[in-house]
């Protein structure tokens, strides 16, 4: 039989697949008639199928620092043979994100990303190359791609961490990376997708004694039981190191009226003036981002009190 020139093309889904992962390959030849044409398939030397117009295959990868060996014997009609020879050595890598976001101390969870907020992916790959040696993170090249745009710039050899601001328009964002080896061409490649939600607030008890409640947030009604109430928001996620920053201003009002001279501060005191029945009083206060103009919010509580305390000022 005579051996013909290799010009099969391969598919491989996924292109760049992780260890212990489904694997398919699709080959296509437009001057073959593949549909007539006998196809055998090995993996590692080891004959796996054989039929006629046989032009897909699915196999699974091994685990780290193995390679698979796909051969494809394409026998025509006419008695010609093409071969094709593919490696595939499986790598992973994982995206971790984190944001700039605002949190108050101790607190134990994630920053959220929020419109506009910044953030920043670090990609931390698990790879060995032919060598059986794993490969360090700050020798492979990285490409970094949002929403399937390539950012040339932030790409290359140790970048392994991309920073990038939201989008004013408010929509989910597609970050994906591809991490290579220049020594032996081993690719991970991964992608996350980063929706940005609304920042938040919550308001909390400013005690004498000991200082903010941050265990207990306020969420509906606070009972006025002494003289005087101090009130904190913290303005989670937002942008800013602290609540503070002059970006962020606050307006506080109370049933429908704005308290003045609160303006850029994230803290009210209300006090009790004079005898008054039984009632509560409604609480709000907006805050926004001068700068990032999607980042907004509101929030309120009500304050009740007895018919012996007084009625309620600031």
């Amino acid at each position: 039989m005579n051996v013909i020139p290799n010009n099969v093309d391969i598919e491989l889904a996924p292109q760049h697949p992780g260890p212990n992962t489904r694997v398919s390959v699709d080959i296509k030849n437009y001057s073959i008639d593949l549909d007539r044409s006998t196809i055998t398939w090995y993996l590692n030397n080891k004959q796996m199928q054989k039929a006629v117009g046989l032009t897909h295959f699915e196999f699974r990868t091994g685990a780290l620092g193995t390679t698979s060996s796909i051969d494809i014997v394409i026998a025509t009609l006419s008695g010609k043979v093409v071969r094709k020879n593919i490696l595939v050595r499986p790598g992973e890598v994982d995206l971790v994100w984190e944001t700039s976001g605002y949190v108050p101390p101790f607190y134990k969870g994630k920053a959220s990303y929020v419109n506009q907020g910044f953030v920043t992916v670090v990609a931390i790959p698990n790879m060995v190359g032919t060598n059986g040696k794993k490969l360090s993170a700050k020798n492979l090249v990285y490409k970094w791609s949002v929403d399937g745009e390539v950012q040339g710039s932030d790409s290359g050899y140790g970048k392994d961490s991309y920073t990038f601001r939201g989008s004013i328009v408010p929509k989910a964002t597609e970050i994906s990376v591809e991490a290579s080896s220049l020594a032996d061409g081993t690719r991970a490649t991964e992608s996350i997708e980063l929706d940005p939600e609304r920042p938040q607030l919550l308001i909390y008890q400013d005690d004498p004694l000991y200082g903010v409640l941050y265990n207990k947030a306020i969420l509906d009604t606070f009972p006025l039981t002494t003289d005087e109430a101090t009130f904190v928001t913290i303005p989670y996620f937002f942008s800013g190191k602290t609540p503070t920053v002059a970006n962020l201003d606050y307006v506080w009002s109370m049933n429908g009226t704005d308290i003045g001279g609160a303006a850029k501060k994230n803290r009210v005191t209300l006090r009790r003036s004079s005898e008054a029945d039984a009632g509560s009083a409604q609480v709000s206060v907006a805050v926004e981002n001068s700068r990032e103009i999607l980042q907004s919010t509101e929030y309120d509580f009500s304050i009740s009190f007895d018919r012996k305390a007084k009625e309620i000022t600031f």
